[in-house]
């Protein structure tokens, strides 16, 4: 399940006021319109909401990454994803590059293949 939004400030501060009027758990979370779990961990430690750093791997592509990927697939759709690596510059593996592009909404296409035009296809002219 995704992570909800943070708290914001003027949330923070209309809790902390509704908790000192004395009004109930079910009756904050009804006014500010959030869970009660949510604003029961902010009540816990209201200086350390928040500040928790976010655990696991951290992700090879950086957001500039990215955005040179991208570009370098818009510029030539027929590019495989070792030159795409070797024109970015990018420290990961081909594989990485090609599961990075399916997220974002690229597909895999194979080229159609076509014979190779001859001399004998060309009209003199």
């Amino acid at each position: 399940m995704a992570k909800a939004k943070k708290l914001t400030c003027f949330e923070r501060c209309m809790i902390v006021e509704l908790h000192k009027q004395g009004l109930s758990q079910r009756a904050i979370a009804a006014e500010v319109g959030r869970s009660k779990t949510v604003f029961l961990h902010f009540l816990k430690d209201p200086q350390g909401y928040g500040t928790k750093k976010s655990s696991g791997r951290p992700q090879k592509i950086s957001p500039a990454l990215s955005r040179r990927i991208r570009m370098a697939v818009r510029q030539d759709t027929g590019r495989s994803s070792s030159q795409i690596k070797a024109i970015t510059g990018a420290d990961c593996s081909p594989i990485t590059i090609r599961r990075h592009l399916r997220r974002k909404g690229f597909k895999n296409k194979k080229r159609l293949q076509r014979p190779r035009l001859l001399q004998r296809h060309k009209i003199d002219v």
